[in-house]
């Protein structure tokens, strides 16, 4: 079962791999976010955060799962 949850399909192809790697790593005990910043850069976002509350500073791009389980 994939840990990524694509979110936005037009901005996905355009995410650098080391990105990807940089979630994946980040995303050990909680969820972290690929996001694409309103300054165009595309970067792992560590800590809560919803694409259903962006103000348009950000693009949520993905959702990276934790790889435990938390507790």
């Amino acid at each position: 079962m994939s840990r990524i949850n694509v979110l936005d399909e037009a901005l996905w192809p355009h995410v650098p791999r080391d990105v990807i790697q940089q979630a994946e790593h980040a995303a050990q005990d909680g969820p972290c976010w690929i996001v694409r910043q309103g300054n165009g850069h595309v970067v792992a976002l560590e800590g809560p955060g919803s694409p259903d509350v962006a103000t348009g500073d950000i693009i949520f791009i993905a959702e990276v799962a934790p790889s435990h389980a938390p507790g």
